[in-house]
């Protein structure tokens, strides 16, 4: 007459140990492909060239409007302006020989072995050892 209660029990138990961690995996698989497709339409890089208009080595740094053009929207600062770098006082010229790209998101595995033959790697813009790039951006400038 009792024969099920060893059987519901044991329901259960499993349930109660098993259940948190397909929330959590399901969870985790929800947040990485939400964070795939909704990606941030707003990006700074940041890069360091010699500027042909003050005749001075920049670091600067580009608002990018999130791949829907290879040119950077706008300059949010640059170290020719010392004092205040975010105040930036020029013509922003420096806008159209920038090229800003999108690269593969942080959360992809960029060697894999199922690449075909493709390897995303980002190149550095002025040869250095590692890229001078924020979130998933990349900055190359042409001088």
């Amino acid at each position: 007459m009792m024969e099920w209660v060893p059987t519901v029990t044991s329901g259960l138990v499993v349930m109660l140990l098993v259940g948190p961690l397909v929330v959590m995996l399901a969870g985790l698989v929800l947040f990485g492909l939400v964070g795939q497709v909704l990606r941030s339409r707003l990006m700074v890089s940041r890069t360091t060239f010699d500027c042909p208009f003050s005749k001075q080595r920049a670091s600067v740094e580009f608002l990018g409007d999130g791949g829907a053009s290879d040119r950077p929207a706008d300059v949010l600062s640059c170290s020719v302006f010392a004092p205040r770098p975010y105040h930036v006082r020029c013509e922003k010229a420096c806008l159209g020989l920038a090229e800003t790209w999108s690269a593969m998101s942080p959360m992809m595995p960029r060697y894999a072995l199922l690449s075909g033959g493709v390897a995303y790697r980002a190149a550095p813009a002025n040869g250095s050892a590692a890229p001078e790039t924020t979130e998933t951006s990349q900055m190359r400038t042409a001088g």
